[in-house]
């Protein structure tokens, strides 16, 4: 008896699952992940984000660790000043990042999506972590959404955008340390505001940003405005080991 081999309907790829018929958003409600490789995900994330916010105030050489300074075109890496005429470095050690992106996506999939991405580790493991917190899992979260307003809703959208904006606000400084460095940074925070009103424009633009992104436009991101997301359907295949994650 002849065996028949399955083949899944690839006719999802003619659609986005976020989008409806009519071409207005469907608001997901994930549910809450558990078991052992979401702990593992879990705890990788907590150390990256450790370094992420640990990273301006670190200092090598006495520079720190990394600072990428556009407006004065001054570049710190690992305790090493770049300038311009170092930019065919930079350059080639970008390139040579892209390049193992691009081959450890080909052979393992959306890993780095999953595991490393930072819009996904802020989303997943801070943003999403809070909603469960106080709103509950998905069914809980559909249902208070679908209620009237009431108090007990009021006070739980109302403390979950209050922490929002504060860990965007966090966000935010720490990407702006990046940029002007640490130091530039507490000046801004401790001087007059009247001292710093293009430092301080940057910085509430930047938390607007990271609200925006993360209380509204999410998984958005990944598939309208991230580069690499496009790519993936490229570089994916049968045979990449992660592909279906």
């Amino acid at each position: 008896m002849a065996s028949t081999q399955f083949k899944p309907d690839d006719a999802y790829r003619d659609s986005i699952s976020t989008v409806d018929a009519a071409g207005k958003r469907v608001w997901l409600y994930p549910k809450k992940p558990a078991g052992r490789l979401y702990r593992a995900r879990k705890w990788l994330s907590y150390g990256f984000l450790a370094v992420l916010f640990a990273g301006p105030w670190l200092r090598l050489n006495g520079l720190p660790l990394l600072m990428l300074n556009l407006p004065a075109q001054k570049f710190i890496i690992l305790g090493q000043i770049f300038w311009p005429q170092d930019f065919f470095i930079l350059l080639l050690a970008t390139l040579t990042f892209l390049v193992f992106i691009i081959l450890f996506t080909v052979v393992y999939g959306r890993v780095f999506c999953g595991w490393v991405c930072p819009q996904t580790i802020f989303l997943e493991m801070v943003f999403r972590r809070i909603e469960y917190w106080l709103e509950g899992d998905a069914p809980q979260q559909k249902a208070l959404d679908r209620r009237e307003l009431d108090w007990d809703k009021l006070w739980r959208k109302t403390t979950k955008h209050v922490l929002f904006l504060a860990v965007s606000f966090l966000i935010a400084n720490t990407f702006l340390a990046y940029i002007i460095g640490s130091d530039a940074l507490v000046a801004i925070v401790t001087d007059p505001l009247t001292a710093h009103l293009g430092g301080l424009a940057a910085m509430v633009g930047f938390t607007g940003v990271f609200y925006a992104v993360f209380a509204r436009f999410r998984e958005q991101v990944c598939t309208i405005v991230c580069p690499y997301g496009r790519l993936q359907g490229v570089l994916l295949d049968q045979d990449s080991l992660g592909g279906g994650l």
